[in-house]
């Protein structure tokens, strides 16, 4: 197996030299280029900036260029020589680099990140506001700027993920992207190692205001871990580094059934060869969950029987969420940065349970009343240390990183139950439960990156990267139980579940442009080892293997408003660790969650097509193969009536899907964009009774901005989700309308927002499953209409002279200091 391995790598190495070599060498000349990307004190583009080539000694204006949508400007056919760049734009104060040389062993100066201020004099003849587009097509992703958006950056980040295109949340807090189970969430390009409900209840802690950027990357390069069957989403938040010192506050109430609240504050200090920064924000949230489920009986002594289950409780909690970091500018070309990241939190849900059974036709023959609290705490904490160098003139860059990250989590559930005849008369059958979970999660990662410039068109990337996870679960159950329904269905009272895993990968990647087509052509192989130890019940699963994960993409830029590209990656979905824990984890007497460490790894290829034109319309279609599927599925004890859910390998899935996104200025004050996705999933089962489940399905969201007079903006935005599939359930179609206002004050140094969340107050979602012995339905409904009131406000100096972060590596490298 390791041979083949080896031979695979040595191959794939082959095929990308004769790849890159296929293309061909560009010569050195006696002209240089100069690039540069100019941005505003938030980190935002700057459009329509000038870019003026000055002479050194003289001043002299020697040509000149303008920035792209994306703040990026190109100054080509430039003779040998000194110069320095004079950038200005109206509304911001003007900044000049320091000089630089062009010549034959340095042809090439990028000026990564020039950083324009915002002029403290105001414009009487004409004020120009340039607008952030919501969605940015990238060759290789997709980017989501929430600050576009008055609603999304109101939101907390998990219900701005809900509406992002193509992307949907199930009753479990499963994430899906065009339909699609798997995909891995990101932290500024750091993997989070969290189950469902516990990067559900991270996220909401999160608040848009802190992010930067959301980045959804369905065929992800080389460079990425090959982890995430159906991509990634990458969250990236703000870190500023505008000169000087400044900062930003703001505050907000969220106002439903009950008040929540949400604040913070952001730092930064810019001086010299030193950038400190740093960022608190919390978040308290107060709601309302019902969960509706009928259950009909197919089989066993019951056959025909129903279950009728009324569930209602509320729900309270909060977030604490802060950063703090450094950068050490060494000299202009090397950068050391350490940066320290928590969160530390609670949720707490007490509530009831009403079960209500009734016989064949339709009469009752018992009920069943549970009082139940859940209280969930969790501490969150990531040590980063960081160093780039950029080696020299060329490109050439080195950079090597290394994390430490601490996860802590408890949940205690407390139940009480009683049982009743049809008329009411207590059976004396009581039960009771006292359960406590605790997981703590080590996770120690270091990598190390290369890029090397073969020349002006081809750069060659590789590195290597070894994680080190450590999970210790342990659970344990204080049950009195007299039916003894908990018992047959094998609970241990006791159970520590450890699991390590240690993951060594290497990679090499090429990518060139030659004219109009850029291509970039990846190998990744990844050596997995893991262990899975359940003390109480005996188990040990070991697992090793080795595979080779290739990634292909393709992009052809016909002229400035026609872009056409393909992308081809292979990738793998790795169990977590609580679907790997076998243990039973209890939510009532006849319904309770079990892992399966018996799990195998999925592994997809997934293939796109994306065409885009003037950035205002995105088609894109998209096909994938799985095999060894592993969902969510439904068993049933047909002896107890019990209802378990767990996970299991199923045979294999294939989707399509397509999608159109508009970006369009209908008119100077209105401008709309919306995505519409359709999708085609079929998945092949080897669970009892279930076979293949196949389904189209379609989703569309819909955002309108309007500008106002006196700085104010309104916008009105949608989203629709039609019946799809997820696993083996169906879950039926969704629908949810925002609105919201905004007022910019003080100069622009401040915003006042009003939201209004899920209008028609119709933030349901209903599950049906239907195969083998299962027959069920399931109405979950949230408090999900709520008025959200903020205020921000921007404050500091920035009137230091600055000099732009210098940097000759490619275009596409970002620093990786900017977490």
């Amino acid at each position: 197996m390791k041979t083949k391995i080896l031979l695979r790598v040595r191959y794939g190495c082959l095929a990308l030299v004769l790849f890159m070599a296929g293309v061909g060498m560009v010569s050195a000349a006696s002209l240089g280029v100069v690039k540069g990307k100019v941005i505003d004190q938030t980190k935002h583009p700057v459009e329509f900036a000038t870019a003026a080539l000055l002479n050194a000694k003289t001043n002299k204006l020697i040509t000149g260029s303008i920035s792209n949508d994306k703040g990026e400007f190109e100054i080509d056919k430039v003779p040998f020589g000194e110069y320095k760049l004079a950038i200005s734009m109206i509304g911001y104060q003007k900044v000049e680099t320091e000089s630089f040389s062009l010549n034959s062993g340095n042809h090439m100066v990028i000026e990564k990140q020039i950083v324009l201020n915002e002029s403290t004099q105001q414009l009487a003849e004409a004020t120009i506001t340039a607008r952030r587009k919501f969605i940015e097509q990238k060759a290789d992703k997709m980017v989501i700027n929430p600050e576009a958006s008055i609603t999304t950056s109101s939101d907390n980040v998990f219900d701005i993920l809900k509406q992002l295109p193509g992307v949907s949340v199930d009753n479990n807090d499963n994430i899906s992207l065009k339909g699609r189970q798997g995909v891995i969430v990101m932290i500024d390009d750091k993997p989070t190692y969290l189950s469902a409900d516990q990067l559900a209840n991270f996220l909401k802690g999160m608040q848009g205001k802190d992010v930067d950027r959301i980045e959804i990357i369905q065929n992800p390069s080389a460079r990425y871990d090959a982890e995430g069957n159906s991509g990634i989403i990458n969250i990236k938040t703000k870190h500023n580094k505008a000169p000087g010192f400044n900062g930003s506050v703001f505050g907000g109430l969220s106002i439903a059934n009950q008040l929540g609240e949400n604040g913070g504050i952001d730092l930064n200090m810019h001086t010299g060869k030193f950038n400190f920064y740093g960022n608190y924000s919390f978040y308290e949230w107060r709601g309302w969950h019902t969960l509706d489920v009928a259950r009909q009986y197919t089989t066993g002594v019951n056959q025909d029987g129903f279950q009728q289950v009324h569930s209602f409780s509320r729900y309270h909690g909060n977030s604490h969420n802060f950063k703090i970091g450094a950068d050490y500018y060494i000299n202009k070309n090397q950068v050391f940065s350490v940066m320290f990241r928590g969160s530390t939190g609670f949720n707490n849900s007490p509530g009831y349970t009403k079960d209500a059974f009734l016989n064949a036709h339709q009469q009752l023959d018992s009920t069943l009343n549970t009082t139940l609290a859940m209280d969930d705490r969790w501490q969150n904490y990531t040590y980063n240390a960081n160093y780039k160098w950029d080696i020299d003139s060329t490109g050439q860059s080195l950079t090597i990183d290394a994390d430490y990250a601490k996860y802590l989590y408890n949940s205690n559930n407390t139940q009480s139950s009683d049982y009743y005849n049809a008329d009411g008369v207590a059976l004396n059958r009581n039960f009771s439960m006292i359960g406590l979970q605790k997981s703590v999660i080590n996770i120690f990662t270091s990598k190390v990156d290369y890029v090397y410039p073969v020349s002006k068109a081809i750069t060659i990337e590789s590195g290597l990267k070894t994680s080190f996870v450590s999970n210790d679960n342990r659970t344990d159950f204080n049950v009195d139980d007299p039916t003894g329904i908990i018992w047959n269905n094998g609970l241990q009272q006791h159970d520590r579940f450890i699991y390590n895993e240690n993951i060594n990968a290497a990679y090499i990647s090429g990518k060139g442009q030659f004219g109009k087509t850029s291509a970039q052509l990846g190998f990744r192989v990844e050596n997995t080892n893991a262990k899975g130890n359940s003390e109480s019940l005996h188990e040990i699963n070991w697992q090793h293997y080795t595979n080779l994960f290739p990634s292909l993409f393709v992009q052809q830029s016909f002229n400035q408003n026609n872009q056409l590209g393909f992308s081809y990656s292979y990738r793998i979905g790795r169990p977590s660790y609580d679907m790997l824990n076998p243990f039973l984890w209890i939510l009532d007497p006849y319904t309770y969650q079990q892992g399966n460490p018996f799990l195998k790894p999925q592994f997809t290829h997934a293939l796109g097509l994306n065409y885009t034109y003037k950035n205002r319309w995105i088609t894109s279609l998209g096909y994938n193969y799985t095999r060894d599927l592993f969902t969510q599925v439904l068993q049933q004890n047909d002896q107890t009536n019990a209802v378990y859910q767990t996970d299991q390998n199923l045979s294999k899935e294939v989707d399509f899907n397509a999608s159109e996104t508009a970006q369009l200025d209908l008119t100077k004050w209105w401008h709309m964009n919306g995505t519409v996705i359709g999708m085609y999933e079929r998945i092949v089962s080897n669970v009892a009774g279930a076979t293949t489940f196949a389904r189209w399905s379609y989703s569309g969201n819909l955002s309108n901005t309007f500008s106002l007079p006196k700085d104010w903006s309104m916008e009105l935005n949608g989203q629709y989700q039609s019946t799809q599939l997820h696993g083996n359930f169906i879950i039926l179609s969704e629908y949810q309308v925002n609105a919201g206002i905004q007022k910019h004050l003080l100069d622009n140094k401040a915003t006042l927002k009003l939201t209004v969340n899920d209008i028609f107050n119709h933030n349901y979602s209903t599950a049906i499953v239907r195969y083998g012995s299962i027959n069920m339905t399931a109405l979950n409904h949230w408090s999900g209409r709520r008025v959200n009131v903020s205020f921000s406000y921007q404050f500091g100096k920035d009137n230091f002279k600055t000099r732009a972060n210098r940097s000759t590596s490619s275009s596409e490298e970002e620093q990786r200091s900017a977490k």
